[in-house]
């Protein structure tokens, strides 16, 4: 059965509190937490306000599931100390997320600059950072955000290379249609088992431009996604990637994100 998680960029001008009492007044399962000095939380909180958290989600009913970093950018990085220093702050996010009863820190895969270097220097430090994750039992999900990890193959070899049973993808349906592939036929040549999230946001293209919209009034394709998904028994997290901190133009959350997880919920067949 899968989960339906809300990832917290929808609610700009709300507190970590706001945020999670919004996702479960909702209906949510749980939420995935923006982690950034500008987001919800981030990694100079205290242990105290950690456990608030958790115990209000958890008198709530839901989860915090997915911590989500801006990490990775910065996994390209040639310096050796400045390599050391990404090491140590990925260590510190992880802390953040054992400390929330996280199942999963969102990173994004390095740069777009598509180089063997690039590629060879991200790998090497996905390693470090999946051992350390799976000291913590948690795991690691690679957004599919058109940076290094973009495609179905690049998934496999990242996966391949990195050898970690830590290491998963978080399958971006609109990264990956932006990229002028087919989300269906690059979904379908990745393992669903290394899927641990799918994530859902629409747009229209309009002038060159982009244009946020609800979910099924833009161009993605979704509705394959998930026929595939349902088809597959797929078990993982079905996230709302709703961006009204960015997309201003998207309607309030509590009205957007009503319509957009009865949208979800109606296509999984979940009640």
């Amino acid at each position: 059965m899968v989960k339906f998680t809300v990832y917290t960029l929808a609610f700009p001008n709300y507190s970590a509190e706001e945020a999670l009492k919004a996702a479960a007044k909702l209906g949510y399962d749980g939420v995935d937490i923006r982690v950034r000095e500008d987001g919800h939380i981030f990694i100079d909180s205290s242990k105290e306000y950690r456990r608030k958290l958790v115990d209000l989600a958890e008198s709530l009913g839901i989860k915090i599931y997915g911590v989500y970093t801006y990490l990775g950018g910065n996994f390209v990085a040639r310096d050796p100390n400045e390599r050391k220093r990404v090491l140590e702050e990925a260590i510190a996010h992880l802390d953040l997320a054992v400390d929330l009863n996280g199942t999963y820190v969102r990173i994004f895969a390095g740069t777009k600059e598509r180089t063997e270097e690039n590629m060879r220097l991200f790998i090497e430090m996905c390693k470090l950072v999946c051992k350390e994750a799976e000291d913590r039992n948690l795991f690691i999900g690679i957004e599919t955000h058109g940076e290094l990890v973009y495609s179905g193959e690049t998934c496999n070899l990242v996966l391949e290379e990195v050898g970690s049973e830590a290491l998963t993808i978080v399958y971006d349906i609109a990264g990956i249609y932006l990229q002028d592939l087919d989300p269906l036929e690059e979904l379908k040549k990745i393992d669903l088992s290394k899927v641990i999230a799918v994530q859902f946001h629409d747009f229209k293209k309009e002038d060159d431009k982009l244009r946020a919209v609800l979910l099924g009034q833009g161009d993605v394709p979704h509705d394959p996604v998930i026929e595939y998904l349902k088809e597959k028994g797929y078990d993982g997290f079905i996230v709302d990637e709703y961006e009204k901190w960015w997309r201003p133009e998207l309607p309030d959350p509590m009205e957007g994100l009503r319509y957009e997880l009865k949208y979800l919920k109606e296509r999984f067949g979940a009640r």
